[in-house]
């Protein structure tokens, strides 16, 4: 899976149409739709807007992206995704004892 299979799997999840989802980052939905079919990569701003409106970690998308490429070993890519697994388990875990101390 791609980094633009991910947005589309996570924006779907989520029931969120791909123009909604572009006005929320400012993007065109023509670029988002680009996105999504791996024909454009984004910046890192469109990638952290993406992260932060479909409410996950920008590492994810990473994550996905690195499993598509073969030069990575896959001891080293297992050791990436149980990191990423851990970073996501804090911040969500922040996000509940924000949720808690209000």
């Amino acid at each position: 899976m791609n980094l633009g299979n991910a947005v589309k799997l996570i924006r779907t999840a989520r029931n969120i149409r791909q123009r909604d989802l572009a006005e929320r980052i400012n993007v065109s939905p023509n670029y988002l739709s680009m996105l999504e079919a791996g024909k454009r990569t984004p910046s890192l701003d469109v990638l952290k807007d993406l992260a932060k409106e479909l409410d996950v970690p920008a590492g994810l998308f990473l994550m996905w992206d690195e499993s598509e490429r073969p030069s990575l070993k896959e001891s080293r890519l297992r050791k990436v995704r149980e990191l990423l697994v851990r970073i996501q388990a804090i911040y969500l875990g922040a996000e509940e004892d924000e949720f808690a101390a209000q």
